[in-house]
C-alpha cells in the first residue's frame, strides 16, 4: 500500500470538507465511533498524526484515542486542522522510513475515520483506495486465522481479489471491497456481516472477521 498517497489523499478530503462544516454539523455524532462529535473525529485525526510524527506508536485502545481528543478539547477546527497539516510532512517521513505494519494504522485510521464522518453527515461513501485498505485488513486477518476455525474464502465481487482465512474454502463471503474492509475493521454489526453474501452459515465465523469491535447498530456507510 502506498501510505503517504492514500493518507493525503484522504487527508485533504477531509480538510475541503472542513471547510464546509457549521457549528452544527461539526456538533453532529458519529455513530462509528465512541461517543465523539465530527469536531472530536478531527481532534483525534491530528492526535494521531502528532504522536507518530513525534515519534510515539500508541496503543489504538480507548484511553490513548481519548487523550488525543482530550488535548484538544479547547481547540476549535481551524487549529485543529492546522496542526494536523503542520504535522503531516513528519508523519509521512515516517511511512517512508518504517517498514513495519503497525506504522500503518494511521492510513487506516483517516480512511474509516472520513467514511465515518461522511456517515454521520448523511453523505455517500469514499470508496477509492477500498481495494487496498481491504487488502492490508484481510491480509492481516489471514495470516492470524485460528486453524481450528472454518476457512473462508473471501472474494471482492468489484475488484476481483482474494483472500484466504485458514487452509480450507469452507465457506465463501463476497462483497465489493469497501464493504469488506469496513466489515473487517469494526464498521458492520454482526447482523450485517451474516447478513452478506456467504455460501454457508457464518455463524462460526462472523465474529471473529472484524479486527475493531463492531458496532452493535448497523451502520450505513
Amino acid at each position: 500500500m502506498d501510505s503517504a498517497s492514500v493518507y493525503t489523499r484522504c487527508q485533504a478530503r477531509l480538510l475541503d470538507l472542513a471547510a464546509e462544516l457549521t457549528a452544527e454539523r461539526l456538533a453532529t455524532p458519529v455513530p462509528a465511533l465512541p461517543d465523539w462529535t465530527v469536531l472530536q473525529t478531527y481532534a483525534h485525526l491530528a492526535g494521531v498524526c502528532a504522536d507518530v510524527a513525534a515519534g510515539q506508536v500508541p496503543p489504538a485502545d480507548d484511553a490513548a484515542t481519548a487523550r488525543q481528543v482530550a488535548e484538544r478539547a479547547d481547540a476549535d477546527l481551524g487549529a485543529v486542522c492546522a496542526e494536523w497539516r503542520r504535522e503531516t510532512p513528519a508523519l509521512l517521513e515516517v511511512f517512508a522510513r518504517e517498514t513495519r505494519a503497525r506504522y500503518r494504522l494511521p492510513v487506516l485510521d483517516v480512511w474509516h475515520h472520513e467514511n465515518d464522518v461522511r456517515g454521520a453527515l448523511g453523505l455517500g461513501a469514499q470508496t477509492r483506495d477500498a481495494d487496498r485498505l481491504a487488502h492490508f485488513v484481510l491480509g492481516g486477518l489471514a495470516r492470524g486465522w485460528d486453524p481450528g476455525l472454518p476457512g473462508v474464502r473471501v472474494v471482492a465481487v468489484d475488484t476481483g481479489q482474494e483472500w484466504r482465512l485458514g487452509e480450507r474454502d469452507d465457506l465463501e463471503w463476497r462483497a465489493e471491497a469497501f464493504e469488506l474492509a469496513r466489515a473487517a475493521t469494526g464498521r458492520r454489526s454482526l447482523r450485517q456481516i451474516a447478513a452478506m453474501d456467504w455460501s454457508g452459515d457464518p455463524s462460526a465465523v462472523a465474529h471473529r472477521l472484524p479486527t475493531l469491535p463492531a458496532p452493535e447498530a448497523d451502520l450505513s456507510v
